[in-house]
């Protein structure tokens, strides 16, 4: 069976927790992060687990439902059957008060109604005819730690912008931050806010290195890579970590020319935080450790 995000996400989460628990070493932990982030079925990410003390649940195949057989189907089935077997036993009681008490005495047919007049036809309703729309399924990105979620921020982006052009993007791992150039005032930029959807801006002085760039033209997979082993290569235990963020913007290069760059930030419950600095390939320029 196929490994989807969520998946490959739970098995990185049970091997930071087995190395919070000394099950792996840092070298191990790197290596068994990094297969998982690339696994395809679910297969791949049981055998990077099967040797570990279960610390949470473990990623296994999920059985396919049978209608009905789930614990709200049973639910809905008893109450199906309860209802059956009222209509019965209420139809067989009005069957039984409505025969002739007596046997012997002949029937009399009852008289029939007279007829009244036919019911006026009611109008069609025109909304019930087929229109041929089809209906729009919004389907937003939840984990943009992962390579769908991340990806899915970028499809975002262009949906609602038409590019990924923007002078700043910071990605947490549930919502998103996004600078853009004001098109109406060159001295304003308008931050946006990503949560289940892009929100409405809010206004901003604009600095004189605010500098528009396509924030989206970065190695997507070989970042988010580099988000999962960001703990490790900076010295904080995963149990120590609150929170990871990944700054993107423009900045100048070596040669002076400018160039795009994904700033990691690892912020522990401690106080400390860790930095990575990132090229757009998703190669490590440089680490800052905590204190």
């Amino acid at each position: 069976m196929r490994a989807r995000d969520t998946d490959r996400n739970d098995t990185c989460q049970i091997l930071d927790s087995a190395l919070a628990e000394g099950q792996l070493s840092m070298e191990e932990h790197r290596h068994r992060v990094a297969l998982a982030t690339k696994a395809g079925t679910l297969g791949e990410l049981q055998d990077l687990i099967t040797d570990l003390q279960p610390t949470s649940a473990p990623v296994t195949p999920r059985p396919r439902r049978t209608f009905g057989m789930s614990g709200k189907g049973q639910l809905l089935v008893a109450a199906a059957v309860s209802g059956v077997l009222a209509i019965v036993i209420v139809v067989g009681v009005v069957i039984a008060n409505s025969s002739d008490p007596d046997p012997g005495k002949p029937s009399v047919a009852a008289p029939p109604a007279p007829a009244g007049p036919a019911a006026p036809k009611k109008p069609a309703d025109p909304g019930a005819a087929p229109d041929g729309v089809e209906p729009t399924v919004l389907s937003l990105p939840k984990q943009l730690h992962t390579l769908g979620g991340m990806t899915g921020l970028l499809d975002q982006m262009r949906a609602r912008f038409g590019d990924t052009t923007g002078i700043e993007l910071a990605i947490f791992p549930d919502r998103a931050m996004l600078f853009r150039p004001d098109p109406n005032d060159d001295q304003s930029k308008l931050l946006y806010t990503f949560d289940n959807g892009w929100g409405d801006p809010t206004s901003r002085p604009r600095d004189d290195e605010d500098n528009p760039t396509d924030l989206g033209a970065f190695d997507v997979e070989a970042v988010v890579e580099a988000l999962r082993a960001a703990p490790e290569m900076v010295g904080v235990q995963p149990s120590d970590v609150s929170e990871i963020v990944v700054d993107i913007d423009e900045v100048p290069g070596p040669d002076g020319a400018p160039a795009l760059e994904l700033l990691v930030q690892v912020s522990s419950k401690s106080g400390a935080d860790g930095y990575i600095y990132l090229d757009s390939a998703g190669n490590t320029k440089r680490v800052e450790y905590p204190g």
